[in-house]
């Protein structure tokens, strides 16, 4: 047992003491983690940097624990031994509508556009894409058990200070000039991604901004005043709706997204074909669940000296056992009649309940929660003390069309959110707790290019681009 610790430890250490770490995922496939050390770093832009949003407010953070970060975004090629191990079917190949991919003027909803086929060409080396927050994190629990180490999305924090790699220009390769040195963005990409190791790294070896939007763990907020420690946003409910930070950049958005500092945010669910992500691993080790052996166990034959075999307690005086042995006969004497007896009541009882057959009392039925809506500038909310998993049936309006779509009840702190693009009229839940409509009673998939049919259903958790 102490040997298995003491493997652990100095493997735990020797892991976290290394600069890189080269992780194998299978089928000629591997990944490079570059250790960063904690330390302190103004998270955000000085007022006066070119392109800087309001977002951005310089602030002091210190990081205190080491970690190691991809040293490029999770490639394609990465993503498929994920694939390949585990069957996993990304969001957009689930969904009812596919993902968002690129159409050669902008991006676009179609069934087909999935991390398969974003729009563009893609090879192994490019960085995966038309992944949703939870798409990434199910990479990450695969991956912790490749590397054996807590496997993450960066905190904004991890990101920016890896980024930045003790820089404090807008990009870490310098100012405007040096923006195309180190990111892909819409000024330069061509319409799609590139190679994720194509660009200059920066001081501390990372290839990093630009190319795809990246994961974070935080939830979209204003930052916190003043100097932080290990800053992470766990609440959803700081923005306009609940949104998770993107950093980086990307081959489809202008050049200054792509600065250390720049900050963006959409709905988690969101599967574009410029957003992916990378991964931290902490540098603590995950230590294997060892049952300690019990100390009552029964000694093995192969140890020299066995302890000493308990002491015999003392038999019982002899008139005593005699007592019992004599009282035996007494007891079954009055057990048996008795038993019989019993015995006869239970047949007697049971041929009169021949005629009156059992039945089960109906569960009470309680009343259905009341649910009420919540309309915004781009959809409606639903709260509603309805039990998680409730199938729900809506209809509303959207610029005079009905709409309707069946979903099941998955909130939030704030309830569940439908998005429909604009603020919705008329919105009423037909149905609760009941299942969907059938097929043939349902409308078609949402899809850009039908306009035929005056009634269409969208997919609630799968929102448009952004």
């Amino acid at each position: 047992m102490k040997a298995l610790w003491l493997g652990i430890l100095i493997g735990g250490g020797a892991w976290a003491a290394e600069p890189m770490q080269h992780i194998e995922l299978g089928g000629g496939q591997s990944m490079d983690l570059l250790l960063v050390r904690s330390g302190e770093f103004i998270q955000g832009s000085p007022v006066e940097e070119a392109g800087r949003g309001d977002d951005e407010t310089p602030h002091p953070v210190m990081l205190t624990q080491d970690f190691h970060i991809g040293r490029t975004a999770v490639t394609r090629g990465q993503w498929e031994c994920f694939i390949k191990e585990t069957g996993y079917r990304s969001e957009a190949e689930t969904g009812t509508s596919g993902g968002f991919g690129w159409d050669g003027k902008a991006l676009a909803q179609r069934k087909e556009f999935t991390w398969r086929n974003p729009g563009f060409p893609q090879t192994a080396d490019h960085p995966v894409c038309l992944v949703t927050f939870p798409d990434a994190e199910a990479f990450c629990r695969w991956f912790e058990k490749k590397s054996h180490r807590k496997t993450t999305l960066p905190t904004e924090a991890q990101w920016e200070y890896a980024c930045r790699a003790g820089t404090s220009t807008p990009w870490h390769g310098g100012g405007a000039d040096a923006c195309d040195l180190v990111a892909w963005h819409k000024g330069n990409a061509a319409d799609g991604t590139r190679p994720a190791g194509s660009k200059q790294a920066n001081p501390w070896g990372l290839i990093i901004g630009g190319n795809v939007g990246e994961w974070c763990l935080d939830w979209y907020a204003p930052y916190d005043d003043g100097a932080t420690v290990d800053p992470r946003q766990d609440n959803p409910n700081l923005s306009d709706k609940p949104r998770r930070v993107l950093r980086g950049g990307s081959w489809l958005r202008d050049p200054k997204h792509s600065r250390s500092a720049a900050r963006y945010r959409v709905d988690p669910r969101s599967r574009n074909a410029d957003i992916g992500f990378r991964v931290v691993c902490l540098t603590s080790v995950i230590a294997p669940v060892v049952e300690a052996p019990l100390e009552t166990s029964i000694p093995s034959p192969q140890r020299e000296n066995p302890p000493p075999a308990p002491p015999i307690r003392a038999a019982a005086p002899e008139v005593e056992l005699h007592q019992v042995d004599h009282m035996m006969p007494g007891w079954l004497c009055l057990l048996i009649p008795l038993g019989l007896l019993v015995i006869v009541i239970r047949l007697i009882v049971r041929g009169r309940n021949t005629t009156a057959p059992f039945v089960s009392p109906s569960p009470p039925v309680l009343p259905r929660p009341n649910p009420t809506i919540r309309k915004v500038v781009d959809g409606f909310w639903i709260q509603s003390g309805l039990a998680v998993g409730t199938p729900v049936h809506l209809s509303y309006l959207v610029n005079g069309e009905n709409i309707e779509q069946s979903l099941i009840y998955q909130p939030g702190a704030e309830g569940q959110f439908v998005y429909t693009g604009t603020t919705p009229d008329k919105v009423t839940i037909s149905s609760t707790g009941d299942l969907p409509p059938p097929l043939s009673h349902r409308a078609a998939p949402f899809s850009d290019r039908e306009t035929d049919s005056p009634v269409r259903s969208r997919p609630t958790m799968f929102p448009p681009a952004y």
